[in-house]
């Protein structure tokens, strides 16, 4: 015990003889800390998103009008109020087209600015009757389908705030089935209304004198079609026979549509993950020099321990000592400021790398702060290695000389 006492108090004296060093050191690994945390935070966030589209999607092909594809892309990854139109009759011809399965639409319609919102807010209608979309997203909603005392349904997003289970929409409040249960995309901002309901609330505005970026004919017109392919029908090929049937459409294949998701994640994510080990390698390299250095100017002090009756062993503790205690103090800075940063603002961080985002839980972000711990005390006590080597070789009287 006083041996660990003895080591203890040597090195925190030296530390506190050095306290712009010692913060300099602090901040590199903290630097460090905070880039490693949050690179794991994001990828798994980003990851988790990812799985939530696939989710969501739930069809094998999305048709919209020609040139729309990056439009109605937007409303899937973040949300991005969109609104894009073609005729309804298009839904019953992809109907008889070979290989299509089950068919149902969705009708975009963009407000300017709501009271539950800070933000526009992409409201979708979809027809109860064929809709195999968002029917399986909950049991709650089969069960908001089945119900015979509905008389509109409205499932809100869950970044769309509704006091007492209700929303309101132009002057009118409404009732909301069920709330969303997050997804990590942009269908998070959205609030799905079956279409006769949605026809309603549209003629009711601008009867009151709202104003829309967007068209309300939800009889005559759609903005996307969703298709679920038959038993053994082949994407591309159906694809391919939807397009010839039906002039003036694009065929978003889901498949290839997360892919390409996919492969920009993975981009990002290895840059990250690159931007991580590299100030991770300088933080190393950095504190290696720093460590050889201050052996060079602590050789008198060393050799004086050692007259004094003091070990290589003991001397060795003091060097690892220093750099365990920099390296916890300056991961545990790095990780909660980090951590104060990407908590409270993940939503915004969300919004502003258009990818899909879902937070991971609190187990996950605990053991990405141990992980990330671990690895800087680690990289602080390697990087000590050559200089605790050096006092092991140093002799005795060298110093005092």
């Amino acid at each position: 015990m006083e041996k660990a006492i003895t080591v203890k108090t040597l090195a925190f004296a030296n530390i506190k003889k050095k306290p712009y060093r010692t913060a300099a050191l602090t901040i590199l690994v903290a630097l460090a800390a905070g880039a490693l945390f949050g690179t794991l935070f994001l990828a798994a966030s980003i990851k988790g998103g990812l799985g939530g589209i696939k989710t969501r999607i739930g069809a094998d092909l999305m048709i919209v009008p020609q040139g729309y594809e990056s439009q109605a892309e937007s409303v899937l990854l973040s949300g991005e109020p969109n609104y894009f139109y073609m005729s309804k009759e298009i839904e019953k011809k992809v109907q008889k087209i070979k290989g299509v399965g089950a068919v149902t639409s969705q009708f975009y319609l963009t407000s300017l600015s709501e009271s539950c919102c800070d933000f526009p807010i992409q409201i979708i209608g979809f027809e109860p009757s064929t809709d195999f979309i968002v029917k399986s997203w909950s049991k709650k909603i089969v069960k908001a389908y089945d119900s015979q005392n509905q008389k509109e349904i409205i499932f809100s997003g869950s970044n769309i705030s509704n006091e007492k289970n209700s929303i309101k929409f132009f002057g009118t409040t409404h009732n909301v089935t069920a709330c969303l249960a997050k997804s990590g995309t942009g269908m998070d901002n959205v609030v799905y209304v079956d279409l006769a309901t949605l026809q309603k609330m549209f003629e009711d505005a601008v009867s009151k004198g709202f104003g829309f970026i967007s068209d309300g004919d939800t009889k005559s017109k759609t903005s996307v079609i969703f298709v679920k392919l038959q038993e053994g029908a082949k994407p591309d090929s159906t694809a391919a026979r939807i397009k010839g049937a039906i002039p003036g459409v694009q065929v978003i294949q889901s498949g290839k549509f997360i892919s390409g998701i996919l492969k920009s994640v993975s981009s990002f994510l290895i840059f990250l993950y690159a931007v991580s080990i590299i100030v991770i390698l300088i933080t190393v390299l950095t504190l290696s020099v720093v460590f050889a250095l201050t052996i060079n100017e602590r050789l008198r002090e060393f050799s004086i321990l050692r007259v004094l009756g003091a070990d290589f062993k003991k001397l060795r503790a003091i060097v690892f000592f220093e750099a365990a205690f920099l390296g916890s103090l300056g991961a545990f800075s790095g990780i909660a400021l980090s951590a104060l940063i990407l908590l409270p603002f993940n939503f915004v961080i969300s919004q502003k790398i258009s990818m899909p985002f879902i937070m991971p839980g609190a187990v996950h972000i605990i053991f990405f702060a141990i992980i990330t711990f671990v690895i800087l005390v680690a990289a602080c006590l390697f990087s000590a290695i050559f200089g605790a080597v050096k006092v092991s070789k140093h002799e005795v009287y060298e110093g005092i000389k």
